[in-house]
């Protein structure tokens, strides 16, 4: 393949000794439509990512299979200024990577802006919110274990399509998974919960969510065990199926993971396969 505009083959690097080797500062503004593309997309939507998340992100996607020339890949972007780097938040592994400004005016050159981020926004995610989008790159992660996921879509993608299609979803969710059940897809609104909001906030929750038409079920994550307990009892009889469960037990049994479930007046603790499996007749 030849290049397009400004974007050059992968099979440059590929003929050269070693990624190492590539002078970072001749090529640092040339871009793969292959695989230069989808990293900087990957990076954009996460908000934030760590090193080790992303490249799980780009060898499960099958566009890397060299961990020194992810590495290498990285560092350009870093050296080009279309990605910030930070120092490892502790659990998650490697330096954190955000989208600069410049990396999002990239994208929008060729394409791929999105109205809720763009270049020329007022303000970029603090890294004080780093936390909360490492964890849910995890849960991403663990669903994708499951060989289930068919979508994901992030927060900032769902933002996006909330202002341009005419019946936007209920709710800024923090994701939505498309999950393949027995033949069938479920749209799993994901939520993250770090600490518990108000009560009162929960409440005008449930009003929001209460006629949603676009999501199926709604799974609430937390990150510790107790929070399980207290986030179910903000939600009273709820009208669309909500689960309830830790990240921790997520990541380590998938689908097998036992969670708290609620629909209605039912107040159940089912695997996640087994709430999955009883949302599929309530969907319609």
């Amino acid at each position: 393949m030849g290049r397009i505009d400004g974007f050059i083959d992968q099979d440059v690097t590929d003929q050269l000794a070693t990624c190492d080797e590539v002078d970072l500062q001749r090529i640092g503004v040339q871009l793969s439509m292959e695989r230069d593309l989808p990293l900087l997309l990957a990076v954009r939507n996460s908000t934030f990512v760590s090193h080790d998340q992303l490249l799980q992100f780009m060898t499960e996607a099958g566009l890397e299979h060299d961990r020194r020339c992810f590495n290498w890949r990285v560092r350009r972007f870093i050296k080009g200024a279309h990605v910030r780097k930070t120092d490892p938040i502790a659990p998650y592994k490697g330096a954190v990577y955000a989208i600069t400004r410049f990396g999002l005016g990239v994208l929008e050159s060729y394409g791929e802006g999105l109205v809720s981020v763009s270049s020329g926004s007022r303000n970029l995610p603090s890294i004080l919110q780093a936390p909360h989008f490492l964890e849910l790159n995890e849960i991403y992660l663990a669903l994708k274990r499951t060989e289930r996921l068919k979508r994901w879509k992030s927060e900032r993608e769902l933002i996006s399509l909330n202002y341009v299609i005419g019946t936007p979803l209920a709710k800024d969710y923090d994701a939505i998974a498309e999950v393949e059940i027995s033949g069938d897809s479920l749209r799993v609104a994901i939520e993250y919960e770090r600490t518990l909001k108000s009560a009162e906030r929960y409440k005008e929750i449930q009003r929001t969510i209460r006629d949603e038409g676009d999501v199926d079920m709604v799974l609430y994550v937390t990150p510790s065990f107790d929070l399980v307990f207290s986030l179910a009892r903000e939600f009273d009889h709820p009208e669309l199926p909500m689960c309830f469960v830790s990240s921790a037990q997520l990541k380590v049994n998938l689908l097998e993971t036992t969670l708290l479930f609620a629909y209605g007046s039912m107040r159940e603790t089912f695997s996640l396969w087994d709430a999955m499996t009883t949302v599929l007749p309530i969907k319609g």
